[in-house]
């Protein structure tokens, strides 16, 4: 997995599937009306409202969005990536960097909610895993239920150091900056999908099983 990791820290995403389609008509003249039909909701939602400094209950996709300031800010309070470590600076600034590149598909310097879309994939990795194309409802959520078993050893719930091990394991050998890769993604699944810890730090929370299933459901329709 985490194909779709390095893909979120600046790889080229796949011209490919739903998220790419509305990212399309962003640029094809329809932005503004799209965007505006949007609601900004559901657990990518919540996150997306964070980073952009707005009431977690926002649900207006209008005038609404993110520039790497309000990335670094994220990063540095919010999820304390790369918390004690050295050049910790140099590191938020070089991951917001990719971020950015990664979603602002219009090269404006602000991400919308239509083009934060295309994080929908890449939380469908950590949480369900690869399933094809047309596998149901009741497929995914056996899926998901399954990678939550394999993460959690048998424990009620899923914490920061479980994520970010099988996040770790799943990165090729060779992958550039894989500590860094597994870090971010840890903080960010915690951070959204965790429902009922929101006021402890990232690092601190956990994951249980309903949460986990609840945000799988959201994130494959």
């Amino acid at each position: 997995m985490p194909e779709r990791e390095i893909r979120q820290l600046g790889s080229p995403r796949p011209n490919t599937g739903k998220t790419e389609t509305l990212n399309d008509g962003g640029r094809g003249g329809m932005g503004n009306s799209a965007t505006q039909a949007l609601l900004v909701e559901g657990a990518l939602g919540r996150v997306f409202n964070r980073i952009s400094g707005v009431s977690e209950s926002n649900t207006a996709s209008e005038g609404v969005s993110f520039n790497a300031s309000d990335l670094k800010r994220y990063l540095e309070e919010q999820l304390t990536f790369a918390e004690g470590e050295w050049f910790r600076g140099t590191k938020i600034d070089g991951v917001a960097e990719k971020i950015m590149e990664n979603l602002d598909s219009e090269s404006s310097g602000d991400v919308t909610w239509l083009e934060f879309q295309v994080m929908i994939e890449e939380m469908r990795g950590h949480l369900v895993g690869d399933v094809s194309a047309g596998a149901s409802s009741s497929e995914i959520q056996a899926r998901a239920r399954e990678v939550f078993a394999s993460i959690n050893g048998g424990g009620e719930s899923v914490g920061f150091g479980d994520i970010e091990a099988c996040i770790d394991k799943k990165l090729p050998a060779e992958t550039d900056h894989k500590g860094l890769i597994a870090q971010l993604g840890a903080l960010m699944v915690l951070d959204i999908v965790d429902l009922d810890q929101t006021d402890m730090p990232v690092r601190e929370r956990d994951i249980s099983e309903r949460e986990w299933m609840t945000a799988a459901k959201d994130f494959s329709r």
